[in-house]
């Protein structure tokens, strides 16, 4: 591990504690958003996800390659295999681009998907 994976290791480890969200590696599955930057940090699917410029699955636009992301808003969008409409917004991996992907893919308990302001996610 250089330098530089070290640093940003230990960041990550101490805004989990600080922030009062659970460690990647207490469970990997665990979701919130961060007080003080007001994004869900999450675990989605496996990588190469495509993130898309509207919420549906239309025109992709970026990728999200890592299987621990951020999301920085939420919306309504087409119903997708979640069952549900809601859509996460993000910057994608590959390009830096800003779009969205289904709900489905992020690891959120249905009852956040629901209502993702009332957990203090603004929307987009």
């Amino acid at each position: 591990m250089n330098k530089r994976q070290v640093i940003a290791t230990t960041i990550a480890t101490t805004a989990f504690a600080l922030f009062g969200l659970a460690s990647p590696a207490a469970s990997a599955d665990a979701c919130g958003v961060d007080p003080h930057d007001g994004r869900l940090h999450c675990t989605n699917d496996e990588g190469g996800l495509p993130v898309f410029h509207e919420p549906r699955p239309v025109d992709a636009v970026d990728f999200l390659d890592t299987t621990q992301s951020w999301f920085t808003c939420w919306t309504q969008g087409e119903l997708h295999p979640g069952g549900n409409t809601t859509w996460y917004g993000t910057v994608g991996d590959r390009f830096g681009n800003f779009g969205y992907v289904p709900a489905s893919v992020v690891h959120t308990p249905s009852a956040f998907d629901a209502d993702p302001g009332k957990y203090g996610l603004r929307r987009c």
